[in-house]
């Protein structure tokens, strides 16, 4: 599921680089970089996390199976980032515009992968393990994230300034950490993942608020200028599907593990 969602978010930002008239070449470069860089980030923090275990089954070192680090993916692809920036002549408000929603796909479709549970319930959408329910956190992720694609998804026609979009997913991606938080094991007080939730909060209200943001002209204007969408009503709820496709698999993988 992480290949297929980094897949989808591949295809998404290239199909918006495209309409950017930025280098696809160079755009397929960074992702390939970035991908790399995350993986080997994630991989390498999360065994330092667990070195005691690793060092007695050192076989496992290689098998990503077993776990991998947000953060660490986080740092993989922030450097990766800052080193393309530095060295081409890119705008990081509009590259973090082409890359709001894909991430948000992408980061929707590897959520139900996960094997990760929270408290025990009795709810009926549980995932039942050993006769007990427990509350499905990949599946609370997969919704946040997936809603988060579409709505950014849906700025595009809406955008006023560069920077917007990315700006809405980072918001949206940490209140969904920070949502889900509440349905995993009891801390004292917050888990790392809400507390990184609040953060991304933070940071968003924080630019907002000392940033004096005005409207860029000409903005997305190759957008507006489409005008409003004329399809059915149900073609344009048809996000819903996506949605539903996602929730079926994850608990298609919940009974058949």
């Amino acid at each position: 599921m992480l290949s297929l969602g980094y897949g989808a978010g591949v295809v998404l930002a290239l199909r918006e680089t495209r309409r950017r008239d930025w280098s696809v070449d160079l755009m397929s470069d960074y992702l390939i970089c970035v991908f790399i860089a995350g993986l080997l980030g994630a991989r390498i923090l999360f065994v330092l996390g667990e070195l005691p275990y690793f060092l007695a089954f050192p076989e496992e070192l290689l098998s990503i199976s077993n776990g991998l680090s947000g953060f660490g993916a986080a740092i993989g692809f922030g450097l990766v980032t800052a080193w393309v920036l530095r060295h081409h002549d890119w705008d990081y408000r509009q590259l973090g515009d082409i890359l709001a929603a894909p991430l948000a796909l992408g980061m929707a479709i590897a959520s139900v992968g996960t094997s990760r549970v929270g408290r025990p319930t009795h709810l009926i959408w549980g995932v039942v393990s050993d006769g007990q329910g427990f509350q499905p956190l990949g599946a609370y992720q997969a919704i946040g994230f997936y809603l988060t694609f579409v709505v950014v998804w849906g700025l595009r026609w809406k955008a006023r300034f560069p920077g917007q979009m990315a700006l809405v997913a980072i918001f949206c991606i940490g209140l969904t950490q920070f949502i889900v938080g509440f349905f995993a094991e009891e801390y004292l007080l917050f888990n790392s993942g809400q507390l990184l939730g609040i953060l991304a909060m933070s940071l968003v209200v924080l630019i907002l608020k000392e940033t004096d943001i005005a409207q860029a002209k000409g903005y997305m204007e190759h957008y507006r200028a489409l005008g409003p969408s004329k399809a059915p009503w149900y073609r344009r709820i048809s996000w819903i599907w996506g949605l539903l496709l996602l929730l079926c698999i994850y608990y298609l993988r919940a009974l058949t593990s």
